[in-house]
């Protein structure tokens, strides 16, 4: 099998997404986090940040796409995946699926 034979296993392709969150966690708005969004699919979004959030967290994460061209997307989901970086060890990999995401975003998500 050569690397061209790679079958994609997962329902969504990703896209590199190189842009800077805020989010909240279980309904608690008045303790924001920031991060970094890495990639985004039509079912999820993974983040570095600098806090660990608990597996099944709920979140809720304010993501600023393209400055002032457009407003920030609002994304609710789960945290299902969350690791340490093996070099920064004040830095946390995350991985979140959606439960809610704004219509707008099905529209940029779709269109890439």
């Amino acid at each position: 099998m050569s690397i061209n034979d790679f079958k994609e296993k997962r329902g969504y392709s990703r896209h590199s997404l190189d842009s800077p969150v805020t989010y909240t966690m279980d309904h608690n708005d008045d303790v924001p986090c920031n991060g970094t969004s890495q990639n985004l699919s039509a079912s999820g979004i993974y983040i570095t940040t600098d806090h660990a959030p608990k597996l099944d967290t709920e979140i809720r994460i304010l993501l600023n796409t393209s400055g002032k061209r457009s407003p920030p997307m609002i994304i609710e989901g789960r945290v299902v995946r969350c690791k340490f970086d093996k070099k920064d060890p004040d830095l946390f990999h995350v991985s979140i699926e959606f439960s809610e995401i704004h219509e707008a975003c099905v529209q940029i998500i779709s269109s890439n």
